[in-house]
Parts: C-alpha cells; sequence; structure tokens
C-alpha cells in the first residue's frame, strides 16, 4: 500500500486542527481554562499511526485479531474509520463493537488525559479483522 507524502500532510494538519478543537473542548467541559490542556503539553508533537491487516490468509477462521487489546498512551485518539468494521472497546467485562460509518472519525481517551484528569476514563480497546477484506485504520 502506497500514500502520497502530500495526501498524508494534508491528513495531518487537518486531524491536527480536529485534535486542538477537542482538546479545547474538553478543557472548557472540565471547567479549566480553555487551553488548559495545550499548555499541559507544551509543543506535544502528533503521532500518526496507519495500520494495514491484509486479507485473512485462514480460510477456516471468521475474524482474526488485527491488533491485540490495548490503550492507547495518547491525550485522545482519533480513528478514521475505513470499510471495514471492527474496532472494539470493553464495556462492562464484554467486547463492544463501536458503531460503523464508513468515513467518520471515532475518538476516544487515552492514557495522558485520564492522567491529566480523572474525569476522562480509557478504555482497552482492539481491532478484529473480517476475513475475506482488508482493513486499514488511521
Amino acid at each position: 500500500m502506497f500514500v502520497d507524502r502530500m495526501d498524508v500532510m494534508e491528513y495531518c494538519t487537518s486531524v491536527k486542527r480536529v485534535e486542538f478543537a477537542l482538546l479545547e473542548a474538553m478543557s472548557e467541559s472540565l471547567g479549566l481554562e480553555k487551553d488548559y490542556i495545550d499548555k499541559m503539553l507544551y509543543n506535544h508533537g502528533q503521532k500518526i499511526s496507519m495500520n494495514y491487516y491484509p486479507i485473512c490468509q485462514e480460510q477456516d477462521l471468521e475474524f482474526t485479531r488485527g491488533v491485540r487489546p490495548h490503550t492507547d498512551p495518547t491525550i485522545i485518539t482519533i480513528l478514521l474509520q475505513d470499510s471495514v468494521p471492527g474496532f472494539k472497546v470493553l464495556n462492562n467485562g464484554k467486547w463492544v463493537d463501536v458503531g460503523h460509518i464508513p468515513n467518520t472519525l471515532v475518538i476516544h481517551v487515552g492514557d495522558l488525559l485520564q492522567v491529566i484528569h480523572y474525569t476522562y476514563k480509557v478504555m482497552l480497546n482492539t481491532h478484529t479483522h473480517i476475513k475475506e477484506k482488508k482493513k486499514t485504520s488511521r
């Protein structure tokens, strides 16, 4: 899978704008100054992960685990959903599918935001991979 550098740069710039707007709104929702979280992060960088999951080669499996269960070592994670479902969160001891709407964003709390303010809780998440479909997560 090849991605054009300019497309990635444009995507990163757009995601950064969304991130700052969300962090401002989250700060205000906590009764803090609008730029509180941004100041806490002083000159934080942006980490972009793009994962590609090829078609499942094992014919007897309905789905495979694309990514092991984990929390994200971030403030927030902004996930762009593709056309293949599979993102799940652990809720009350059960894995729950996150509503899947292609080309929409799923925002979830990372470990660092929970450390900054206990009100937001991090959730264990995973990605499953449906057989016969390629999946990309960004």
